[in-house]
């Protein structure tokens, strides 16, 4: 199966129902002006940093038990890179769209945001210019194509699939 933009669409479509808040944490990489080794040096960085937040944010969640039972205990996190094609503003940097489901109930907004910020921020070392909302039933399938507008014009690869988790015995309790 060649993979497309609607490949992609289709899948993400899939795990809308599980996603229960929409994340955009901007990083310090400005893509302006560079060379497309660069960029791609930016791009490999930022997953490892996208991991790092990730594992960490894994184990605030949910402690060992992300580690130890992966399938069951971790958010299910879609990140989707944005950014890596835009080289005519100074100020754009790249940035991560995440869709993230599967977090505990007790938790607000406001809560996720500031394990967010202490994980991607503090941790992983990037921006603190973090939004987090709840996506609305009449958005929610707004929120997922634009997060894959980038592959509307080619670039498959904004979706980074190898910091994708899925917590599929989580998702399919009900």
């Amino acid at each position: 199966m060649r993979i497309t933009a609607n490949t992609i669409r289709s899948f993400l479509d899939k795990q809308a129902k599980h996603v229960t808040h929409y994340v955009v944490a901007h990083s310090y990489y400005r893509p302006y002006h560079k060379l497309p080794n660069d960029i791609e040096q930016m791009k490999v960085n930022l997953g490892k940093d996208l991991r790092h937040a990730r594992n960490c944010f894994n184990k605030e969640l949910y402690g060992n038990g992300a580690k130890r039972k992966p399938l069951t205990y971790q958010p299910l996190l879609i990140p989707t890179l944005e950014g890596t094609t835009n080289k005519a503003s100074p100020t754009l940097t790249l940035h991560y769209n995440i869709y993230l489901g599967n977090i505990p109930k007790i938790l607000t907004t406001e809560d996720i945001k500031e394990l967010w910020t202490y994980c991607w921020h503090i941790k992983a070392h990037q921006s603190d210019n973090i939004y987090i909302t709840e996506p609305l039933a009449n958005t929610q399938s707004h929120l997922l194509h634009y997060g894959t507008k980038e592959t509307q014009i080619g670039n498959l690869s904004c979706w980074d699939f190898e910091n994708t988790q899925i917590p599929y015995n989580a998702l399919n309790a009900d």
